[in-house]
């Protein structure tokens, strides 16, 4: 069996090659160099056969509307805290602006500019900005390959970093802890501290907030408390087993009502 990659050695590569962070991971799933994520975990347990041609025949999903508009939301996002830490705040006007929106529909456009309002109506006051989006690599426990992420947001405020997702969507969905928990462990391990708190920031696509009835933001503190580690490396062991049997028998099984397999690949 080929020795796995340690966490170490990617992330020696990442920096030689200095290349964007999707294309990078595109690179390892191309050549076959085993890794784990949050998204890969998800998108395993959801549907092997989804993960097969994903990750191991490398078929690419064209872009959705939806994935555009998460994309430059997150990216609004990520230059919005990165001006806060500078001593400015941008307007909603000026950040719509700075995005490549040509691929998307004007009703798209809207529902960014009514998201991006509420990201500024919500930002987190009283808080130092320590990461965006910066990408870490984790040995995580013996026997798995390395995990790697890119948390979208640490804060600190005293002696606590505050570890937050952005999550964008028409309607607001049951939400998985593990990520955090995830990001979580990393940065006990890089700042040495146990004083984390893990926030799912969720911003509903709605095209006029002034007709809004239900809300359109909603802030949700999770638990990551390192009792929780336990049950999510299982998680990662089950998947990794299957995962590793899936790459040397070279079939996966499908989920039976998963509606990509059902013909929108």
């Amino acid at each position: 069996m080929t020795p796995l990659p340690t966490a170490e050695s990617l992330e020696a590569s990442w920096k030689c090659e200095r290349r964007p962070w999707s294309t990078f991971n595109e690179r390892l799933d191309r050549e076959q160099i085993p890794y784990l994520s949050h998204t890969k975990l998800v998108c395993h347990e959801r549907c092997p056969r989804c993960y097969y041609r994903r990750y191991v025949l490398c078929e690419m999903e064209e872009p959705s509307n939806a994935m555009l508009l998460g994309q430059l939301f997150h990216q609004s996002a990520r230059e919005y805290y990165h001006a806060i830490r500078n001593g400015r705040e941008p307007k909603a006007a000026e950040m719509i602006k700075a995005l490549e929106t040509g691929g998307l529909p004007k009703d798209s456009v809207k529902l960014l500019r009514n998201a991006v309002t509420l990201l500024r109506l919500h930002r987190w006051h009283g808080h130092d900005v320590v990461s965006l989006e910066e990408p870490f690599f984790m040995d995580l426990a013996r026997g798995l390959p390395p995990m790697i992420g890119i948390p979208d947001l640490v804060l600190r405020r005293h002696d606590w970093l505050l570890v937050v997702d952005h999550k964008t969507s028409k309607s607001f969905n049951d939400l998985d802890s593990a990520q955090l928990l995830l990001y979580a462990e990393h940065l006990r391990r890089r700042h040495a501290t146990h004083c984390i708190v893990g926030v799912f920031d969720e911003y509903r696509l709605v095209p006029d907030l002034t007709k809004v009835i239900k809300p359109a933001f909603r802030r949700t503190p999770v638990s990551v408390d390192r009792s929780l580690l336990a049950s999510l490396i299982r998680r990662y062991r089950k998947a990794w087993k299957s995962i590793s049997n899936m790459r040397r028998d070279r079939h996966p099984a499908a989920a039976p009502d998963c509606w990509k397999c059902n013909g929108s690949w």
